[in-house]
């Protein structure tokens, strides 16, 4: 689909549309995690707690309950005088710790490090977790921000047991920042879900076998206020309330705390779904003081995404994307969208590109809270004289004045300074040394007036720790070399670098000048690269058709024919 229909721009009806979202955000990453859960294009968060009762590992866990229980003390480290500690992934480093038993922690990270890049922190994931959590069993949409930074070491003891009393705990929620009422709130809301292990505390549940596990509560599996109505109905199954031990009965201790006049407040269902939403808030928020979180993330209205500006053939710039709407008040039906593009002059253009809605599962995604997004794909090309360097996208809604979202008056920014020839770059599964790596290799193209410049690019190196399930991710910088000719107004740059295999899946950016002056492609990932070359295919191809003509042919002649051929290949990459 190569389309550029000819509208003139001046006889669209305008209904300007300008968010305070402004393309790109580092958070873009994370909005997508959050929000695209099933259908198109999809993350499948949820998919570790869906159904609610659900756990990978058996049907004597809850993977749920498992993730607000890792959040809560991963922030329990947190000193609000000093301001010190709180939610940020240190827990994978405490793990040692008698406060910390059993295997839920773990599981969550073996779930979260599927998502774990250098655009989603391991601490905004476990952060995540608990808003996901809370709506895959029915509770309260709880707002999520964005921007925690993960520790690197172990931070101070700090989580309550259940064997101190009322005062040790008060004393130690008060630390964490949350006063007595507050406390009550967040192990009610805390022991929705879930229950304890007797495999971790025989002493509690009176059974150490991997089947021991009585619920806080009769509906463990729903997010309901039935763990506070079942207390004050003196029906109560909470082995922290009723144990035959009272001394590990934390739970009656701290429920009764103010005599249950909180308790008694959180019977009201709606009361207990909005005290919930703020008690896990305040818990995810609850970070150390030199971390600022971002606004909360809401869904986006309108998002580029996979956009791909490249070097082609005949002297062309070939540009492909999808453009992601919202359209949960919407029907996506009665909407077709268009760019608007301005060249590399910002001179803007009197034609409009043309999109497509996507195909399969009708190019919808889904969320929470009966989230749609619907995605309408492009493919067009430019003459590489002209280029592009913004566009603005237009919403045309059957019956309706189109909608021009201009990306806060920005325009979608659209650099062609540097591009990632994709089909020159490769990472072949083929050990090249002794340390049994494989070569990653990275061609760009860099437009002929920035020539000169340095060029590199910045991949993520994930550092793996004896004994931690996160790895610590480090930026290293690779030089690239000019590798051509003048194409088409743009030179070749390459490089190739050395990876041990359990680095084939990661991240990096193409980086262009330095100072005030960088251009840069971000957040490219190396899975999407092919494992061999379009240079060693087409060798490969002519060795194989040699292969049947061996016979006939000397092999002199069949070594003069291949190289032929690896020159000839070598001339049509530098020509793209």
């Amino acid at each position: 689909m190569k389309t550029q229909s000819l509208i003139s721009m001046g006889l669209l009806p305008i209904l300007s549309v300008n968010a305070a979202y402004t393309w790109p955000s580092k958070y873009d990453e994370l909005e997508d995690i959050l929000y695209l859960q099933a259908g198109y294009r999809r993350y499948g968060f949820r998919d570790g707690v869906t159904p609610c009762g659900f756990s990978a590992d058996g049907s004597n866990r809850e993977t749920a309950a498992e993730w607000i229980k890792t959040a809560y003390h991963d922030m329990a480290t947190h000193d609000v005088e000093t301001g010190l500690g709180g939610l940020d992934a240190s827990i994978a480093y405490e793990l040692g710790r008698a406060e910390n038993p059993g295997s839920a922690f773990n599981g969550t990270f073996g779930f979260t490090n599927n998502y774990a890049s250098i655009k989603s922190s391991n601490s905004d994931l476990l952060a995540m977790s608990v808003v996901v959590a809370s709506m895959a069993c029915g509770g309260p949409i709880i707002p999520f921000r964005a921007g925690r930074i993960d520790a690197v070491q172990a931070g101070v003891p700090g989580v309550p047991q259940p064997d101190q009393d009322l005062a040790t705990h008060t004393a130690i929620f008060a630390k964490q920042g949350f006063n007595t009422t507050e406390m009550i709130t967040m192990v009610a809301c805390g022991h929705v879900l879930g229950g304890v292990h007797g495999v971790d505390f025989p002493q509690i549940t009176g059974d150490n076998n991997e089947t021991s596990f009585p619920h806080f509560n009769s509906q463990y599996d729903n997010f309901t206020n039935s763990i506070v109505t079942e207390y004050l109905e003196d029906k109560s199954i909470d082995v922290l309330v009723v144990g035959k031990n009272d001394t590990f009965n934390s739970d009656k201790r701290i429920f009764g705390a103010d005599n249950n006049k909180t308790m008694t407040s959180l019977a009201d269902p709606s009361n207990f779904q909005a005290q919930c939403r703020d008690i896990f808030a305040r818990m995810i928020d609850t970070v150390p003081a030199s971390v600022t979180l971002s606004e909360v993330i809401t869904p986006i209205e309108v998002k580029p995404t996979e956009l791909s500006l490249a070097l082609g053939a005949n002297n062309t710039l070939s540009f492909t994307g999808s453009i992601r709407v919202r359209t949960t008040h919407r029907n996506a039906d009665n909407v077709t969208v268009s760019l608007r593009y301005r060249d590399r002059n910002n001179n803007l253009s009197n034609t409009t590109i043309s999109t497509e809605r996507g195909r399969w599962q009708l190019g919808q995604s889904y969320g929470f809270a009966r989230e749609v997004f619907t995605f309408y794909e492009f493919d067009t090309a430019f003459d590489v004289t002209s280029s592009i360097s913004s566009f603005d996208v237009i919403i045309h809604t059957a019956g309706e004045a189109d909608e021009i979202n201009t990306n806060n008056g920005l325009g979608f920014p659209v650099s062609d300074a540097i591009l990632l020839q994709a089909p020159q770059s490769c990472q072949p599964q083929i050990i090249v040394n002794e340390a049994g790596q494989w070569n990653l290799t990275i061609t760009a193209a860099v437009r002929a007036d920035r020539v000169g410049e340095p060029v590199a690019f910045d991949w993520v190196y994930k550092r793996f720790i004896q004994g931690v399930m996160i790895n610590q991710l480090e930026v290293q910088r690779t030089v690239m070399e000019k590798a051509s000719e003048e194409i088409g107004g743009y030179y070749l740059y390459t490089a190739t670098k050395p990876i041990d295999t359990v680095q084939w899946s990661t991240t990096f950016d193409l980086v262009l000048g330095e100072g005030d002056n960088v251009s840069k492609l971000e957040f490219l990932s190396t899975g999407n690269l092919a494992s061999t070359s379009w240079l060693d295919e087409k060798v490969q191809e002519r060795e194989d058709a040699h292969k049947t003509r061996r016979s006939a042919v000397g092999a002199r002649d069949i070594l003069y024919s291949i190289l032929f051929d690896i020159v000839a290949a070598t001339q049509h990459v530098l020509r793209i």
